[in-house]
């Protein structure tokens, strides 16, 4: 069985991330200074935290929180959703795939609506024997595993007993961390939401281009997809 992250990873999503960091920097009870999209996602990439990016849009400390909120809120709106596109290759990859064996989606995106009909009117959503996503709820203390153990906790949920075979691709430490957790293969593809160092870092079993650089790996008969 497939396990498959969805933003950075099926989907470009940085013109919505960036016009959800802007349009909310130039809310006036915001009023913060938009860094450059390429600082932006440099940033990103390298696994800044958030916290680092509102200080240097020189947001009012007090306002940090308030930035927060609705950067959450305007993120998955409709129009900003419409900014995302399929990475290249996505469709071929998920045709390929998902005749041999079923493709769950996995995603920390909160409104489950929306998502629906975003994967709808992309042709996506007949490619997924199921769709799973969730918020995970501020932790109680600094965690930086505790997005991976949330998306592990979606799938658990689900899958009260675990494919014993299983893959599992994203694009970041986080997509590691729920692999680890369930005990999956992990493979990142690069060119999402981290640069390959970063990716190298998290120690998946393996780093490929794109989705469709993974099929040789997927599609060769596998022990996962028997």
């Amino acid at each position: 069985m497939l396990f498959l992250d969805l933003d950075g990873t099926v989907l470009d999503v940085r013109q919505r991330h960036y016009a959800a960091y802007v349009s909310v920097c130039e809310m006036p009870d915001v009023k913060g200074i938009p860094i450059p999209e390429a600082e932006y996602w440099h940033w990103r990439r390298d696994g800044k935290p958030i916290a680092d990016i509102i200080k240097a849009s020189k947001i009012f400390p007090t306002k940090h929180r308030l930035y927060q909120q609705r950067f959450d809120e305007r993120l998955e709106t409709p129009e900003l959703l419409l900014l995302d596109v399929l990475r290249p290759g996505v469709q071929t990859f998920l045709g390929k795939v998902y005749t041999k064996t079923p493709i769950c989606l996995v995603t920390l995106r909160s409104d489950a609506e929306a998502l629906l009909s975003q994967l709808a009117s992309l042709g996506l959503a007949k490619y997924f024997a199921s769709t799973l996503a969730g918020a995970p709820p501020p932790p109680r203390r600094p965690d930086k595993a505790h997005r991976g153990r949330f998306k592990a906790q979606l799938i658990r949920d689900r899958y009260p007993l675990l494919p014993t075979q299983a893959v599992y691709v994203g694009d970041t430490e986080t997509d590691v961390q729920a692999a680890r957790t369930l005990g999956f293969d992990v493979f990142l593809v690069e060119g999402g939401h981290r640069h390959k160092p970063r990716q190298i870092k998290a120690d998946p079993d393996r780093i490929v281009a794109d989705l469709p650089a993974s099929l040789k790996y997927l599609l060769p008969g596998g022990r996962w997809q028997k």
